[in-house]
């Protein structure tokens, strides 16, 4: 342990832990800085994430379960969105206890140093280390702005789910009637293209029977996976 100490052991580790750290809390910005691109065009969007939000969204209404509370709905799945295996806040936390560690072996070097007597220089490094390491990680957390990234994509997701998605599959659910007499009374000047409008199918797979209505097997597991849910 004493030479390891003097062979500036401690310095070493610390100054890893903060390297790794930066690199960690990066990966983690540009995960994030994709989703905020994905989540800007979630229409059509072809992410992972943003494919399976509008399918499992999109087949609540047409089971006519209904989505109530959208902004736990988009929770449960930014909570469960997984990058390498592990959720993203799962990473964050990683990355916070890097943090820590690099504060304690930085701190525990130093200490380690002065109750061995060794060199001054030694004690002085490794607190130099612990210091400059976490103020660089600061930096970093300043310019990722990993919080300020988690709270626009979760923003992005809830306005498109809420403001535009929503609105549209209910009355194309529950209030399809409505919505076709307002497109005669909208097109009333426009005899060819009222044609057009009132001839569209109201949507409502439930009711209509569809002779060549087929699924993907990507879709049959959403509508699987969201009915298992409605039950319980």
């Amino acid at each position: 342990m004493t030479e390891f100490i003097r062979q500036y052991g401690a310095v070493y580790v610390t100054a890893f832990l903060c390297i790794m750290e930066i690199l960690e809390k990066g990966m983690l910005a540009h995960t994030y800085k994709r989703l905020i691109r994905a989540a800007s065009d979630m229409g059509r969007s072809e992410h992972r994430l943003m494919k399976s939000l509008r399918m499992k969204f999109d087949t609540c209404y047409q089971l006519k379960i209904g989505v109530t509370d959208v902004e736990v709905f988009v929770e449960k799945y930014l909570q469960h969105y997984r990058v390498f295996g592990l959720r993203l806040r799962t990473w964050e936390t990683m990355g916070n206890l890097l943090m820590l560690l690099s504060i304690l072996t930085g701190l525990g070097g130093a200490v380690a140093a002065m109750a061995l007597g060794l060199d001054r220089n030694l004690v002085f490094v490794s607190l130099f280390t612990g210091i400059f390491g976490n103020g660089l990680i600061l930096v970093f957390d300043c310019l990722y702005e990993i919080p300020d990234k988690r709270n626009l994509l979760r923003i992005d997701i809830l306005d498109f789910l809420e403001n535009v998605y929503k609105p549209r599959l209910e009355n194309e659910t529950f209030h399809a009637q409505m919505v076709e007499e307002y497109q005669k009374e909208y097109f009333k000047d426009d005899p060819e293209r009222t044609d057009k409008v009132v001839n569209l199918p109201a949507r409502d797979p439930l009711k209509q029977k569809e002779p060549a209505m087929e699924f993907t097997e990507e879709e049959e597991e959403v509508i699987l996976d969201v009915i298992r849910e409605y039950m319980g």
